[in-house]
């Protein structure tokens, strides 16, 4: 309800103007059977031909401007509720993008692209249905009752019976729904997480084949969510009969009670048509209100949800400088004894590591779970160290916003990852302001020229959903190419070059060291060939750094770079270094 709070605020007035639009509408349509009372009362029971037209007019005009009047409180209920949709994916993007890794790994994709689409979708259509079916609801119901009072008070507790009983059945059915409203958006949270999975890993199901096993997995959370939903439609399968129900009973009062009182000559006989048919209008609307209302436990859990995500105290906060001052002399960043633990574990991923990235070539190497990757998150601020500090241009980067910090980091992911669109596109990712040029000069430094020129539309071409239209060293090479059109001080490879042939990362590598000679550029990779002619190695082992130097240097003194060397056909570099 905050939310809905805060919107209400910029939008007051168009609240405003669509409330006083329903009061109307609820006014021009209890107007009818008045002006059916009176064609009946004083044209045809006195065969007035006169006031027949006379009063037929008024109705036809009332209709009239009651329908030109619905259509236009319609409308403006149709922009509030698109309107309130933008501003919850507004939020809820700025807030997921400001949120670590970890809080949204805490959520979770399938949960969180729910939130954005089905459970905003379900806000705005309800909300609409809101204004146009449930406003209006008590409005009618209110005059009914007075208008009933104004022909004659000895009808009035027949419509308020009929109103009071089908709001309490109501009101029960409700409450007892709201709980099930919350589960049953958890069960549509579990199938689209099986869903997604089911899709995205098709073809290792049908590689290990286990469709059957998939199926069974998908039927049991589809079976799960049946459940809920049944138990809800039984739930309101009650409301449909209490309202024949009532409007029965309704309607056998006012014909009954109405009928004596018409013969005995107390009550005109048009005054209980008009009476009858304030009643069942009530119903009538407190039946779509119904409709309607079974929905807003749905929506309430659906705004709860999203609240919980914008209510989430973040984990990472900016610092107060939004600038670097100009760049120092000496190293480009600096690992000051840091720590770096996941949440819960109990063991760090990193542990006192210390070292700078100067300008040239700066190589992390390790085994699996070394740690390595975990150096970028955190240079990037992906997560924040659990002790240490790290400083890049002279400045701790707590100290300064994470748009600073990642405006002078160009960062190349572990999996490469293209955007939808075309390569074009995705150049200006890196760079909204590249010229065409510029995207063919990196392009021919991360050896993606040849094969972009084969391409029908060239940069024009189309880049499917993830690059899936393109091999795995293509879409290392574009990654590459994207990450080398942005300016920065910082290029980081994390295990960038692995889907390359040799030949291809040897010339890559070259066409580097040229083009960003005034640059700091760290490598990460399993592949000594990568980086053996880097200015300096980090070897990590267990979260620690167990060796550093240049590529002979470790040869001679580090184990566990030996081992590296050992296992991928190097040790002769180690034997023909000690000879000399």
């Amino acid at each position: 309800m905050k939310l809905f709070k805060i919107f209400f605020k910029d939008y007051r007035k168009m609240f405003l103007a669509t409330f006083i639009l329903m009061i109307l509408q609820a006014v021009g349509t209890l107007m009818i059977p008045y002006y059916v009372a009176e064609i009946i009362d004083e044209g045809i029971l006195i065969q007035d031909q006169g006031a027949i037209w006379r009063n037929g007019g008024f109705m036809l005009g009332v209709a009239v401007l009651t329908g030109i009047v619905s259509i236009i409180a319609s409308y403006y209920s149709a922009i509030l509720a698109g309107r309130f949709g933008y501003f919850l994916r507004k939020r809820l993007v700025e807030k997921t993008q400001s949120l670590s890794l970890a809080e949204m790994e805490e959520f979770g994709t399938p949960t969180l692209l729910a939130r954005t689409t089905s459970d905003i979708t379900n806000i705005q259509q309800i909300l609409m249905m809101v204004f146009q079916m449930i406003i209006p609801a008590p409005l009618i119901c209110i005059a009914s009752i007075v208008l009933t009072g104004a022909i004659s008070w000895r009808f009035v507790w027949i419509p308020t019976l009929s109103i009071v009983l089908f709001s309490v059945v109501s009101l029960v059915v409700i409450k007892k729904a709201i709980p099930l409203a919350d589960v049953m958006q958890q069960r549509m949270d579990k199938m689209m997480q099986v869903l997604r999975e089911f899709y995205t890993g098709v073809r290792v199901i049908r590689a290990f084949d286990k469709t059957n096993f998939e199926k069974k997995r998908t039927d049991n959370t589809f079976s799960t969510y049946a459940d809920v939903m049944i138990r809800v439609n039984k739930l309101f399968a009650v409301l449909n009969p209490t309202v024949n129900l009532v409007m029965g009973i309704g309607m056998t009062a006012v014909l009954a009670f109405g009928g004596v009182l018409v013969l005995q000559g107390n009550v005109p006989i048009g005054s209980l048509t008009a009476i009858s048919e304030y009643t069942i209008l009530s119903l009538w609307f407190l039946t779509m209100a119904a409709m309607v209302i079974v929905m807003i436990p749905k929506a309430l859990a659906s705004l709860e949800r999203i609240g919980e995500v914008l209510d989430k105290e973040e984990e990472i906060v900016d610092g107060s400088k939004e600038s670097f001052v100009a760049a120092p002399e000496g190293p480009i960043a600096v690992f000051d004894h840091v720590d770096f633990a996941y949440s819960g574990a109990e063991e760090s991923v990193l542990s006192n590591i210390s070292f700078d990235i100067p300008k040239g070539i700066t190589a992390i190497v390790g085994g699996t779970g070394s740690g390595k990757s975990t150096i970028a998150k955190a240079m990037l601020r992906f997560r924040d160290t659990s002790k240490g500090e790290i400083r890049f241009l002279g400045e701790p980067i707590r100290n300064v916003s994470q748009n600073a910090l990642r405006d002078r980091i160009s960062y190349v992911p572990q999996k490469a990852f293209l955007f939808s669109g075309t390569i074009e596109d995705n150049f200006l990712f890196g760079n909204p302001e590249a010229t065409i040029e510029e995207m063919q000069n990196v392009a021919k430094i991360a050896q993606a020229e040849e094969f972009i020129n084969g391409l029908d539309g060239q940069y024009q071409a189309t880049v499917a959903q993830k690059g899936n239209n393109f091999s795995g060293g293509q879409k290392q090479r574009l990654s590459i190419a994207r990450a080398l059109i942005k300016p920065a001080d910082l290029y980081f490879f994390d295990d960038s070059f692995s889907a390359l042939d040799y030949q291809t990362d040897a010339k890559l590598r070259l066409a580097l060291k040229s083009y960003l000679k005034d640059a700091a550029i760290v490598i990460v990779a399993q592949r000594l060939s990568t980086i053996k002619d880097a200015d300096q190695i980090i070897v990590l082992e267990e979260g620690k750094i167990v060796g550093k130097g240049t590529h002979e240097e470790l040869l001679a003194t580090c184990s566990v770079y030996q081992e590296f060397a050992k296992s991928q056909g190097m040790e002769e570099k180690k034997h023909e270094h000690e000879a000399s």
